[in-house]
């Protein structure tokens, strides 16, 4: 133990002489008069910020033959809809002559021809068109279209407007059948602009052979897909329901919407091309 006391010694007298280094380097360093004091210039926050680069401009030539294509196949569709030659009416596969006479608590009053005029213009295969009551003294009317080509479906947005109705609502709404997918449907306030201030609400929609549709438009693409691609059934159907309104906003809705969903109700049994 005692041969280690001399390196102990020289240990303290190296650590004295660094420490004695240390303190005259940080001396040599402090500025004179006080300077230490002094606050230190803030950093220049800007200094170290890397501006992002600006975006490349839209290179909007690449886009051009996809939307040129687009464009071709639009004007395309839309010729073939407007000039496609109509075919004759089918005369074979009526069915609408089963459309029960009572409907729920709606019984048939009486039925009115369509015009010559229409008649001549839409071509239909075949329709209905109907008045009902029930057991208040309501009536209700029920027209159903069947076409197997575009033609045969005028847009009743357009229809209302030139028979002197105005929208007052015009909306979406949902129809529910019993043991039936959920029908889309427009439902529509109307006021009549010829002077009698008359009312009424109605909902209507098409059945295409690729579904339920409540525009005009995409009904008649569903019809020229399914008549392109051969299926069984080439036939769509226009289906509207109007009845007078009361004056109560709340209740004609609902009593409209009611005689809808009863009609549809029973021609699910009778009528399952038209109800799927």
């Amino acid at each position: 133990m005692e041969e280690m006391k001399p390196q102990q010694e020289s240990t303290t007298v190296i650590q004295e002489q660094h420490l004695s280094a240390s303190s005259d380097s940080v001396a040599s360093t402090m500025p004179a008069n006080g300077a230490a004091n002094q606050e230190l210039p803030a950093p220049d926050p800007s200094a170290g910020v890397i501006q992002p680069r600006p975006a490349p401009p839209m290179d909007w030539k690449r886009f051009g033959a996809p939307m040129a294509v687009l464009m071709l196949l639009t004007v395309g569709l839309v010729l073939a809809i407007q000039f496609m030659p109509r075919p004759k009416p089918l005369q074979e596969g009526k069915t609408l002559d089963k459309v029960p006479a009572t409907l729920g608590e709606w019984s048939l009053l009486e039925e009115y021809p369509m015009s010559e005029a229409a008649l001549k213009e839409l071509l239909p295969d075949e329709y209905v068109a109907r008045i009902y009551v029930n057991p208040s003294g309501e009536q209700a009317d029920l027209s159903i279209i069947a076409g197997s080509h575009t033609g045969a479906f005028h847009n009743p947005q357009v229809c209302f407007r030139v028979q002197n109705w105005e929208f007052a609502e015009n909306e979406s709404i949902t129809l529910n059948v019993p043991e039936r997918e959920p029908i889309p449907a427009r439902f529509v306030r109307l006021i009549s602009l010829d002077g009698q201030r008359r009312e009424a609400v109605g909902i209507y929609f098409y059945a295409t052979p690729m579904g339920y549709r409540d525009d005009t438009s995409s009904a008649r693409i569903f019809l020229l897909l399914a008549r392109l691609a051969g299926m069984d059934q080439q036939r769509a159907y226009f289906i509207r329901f109007l009845k007078p309104a009361t004056g109560n906003p709340e209740r004609d809705r609902e009593s409209v919407k009611q005689f809808a969903e009863q009609v549809l109700a029973a021609m699910r049994q009778t009528n399952p091309e038209v109800v799927r």
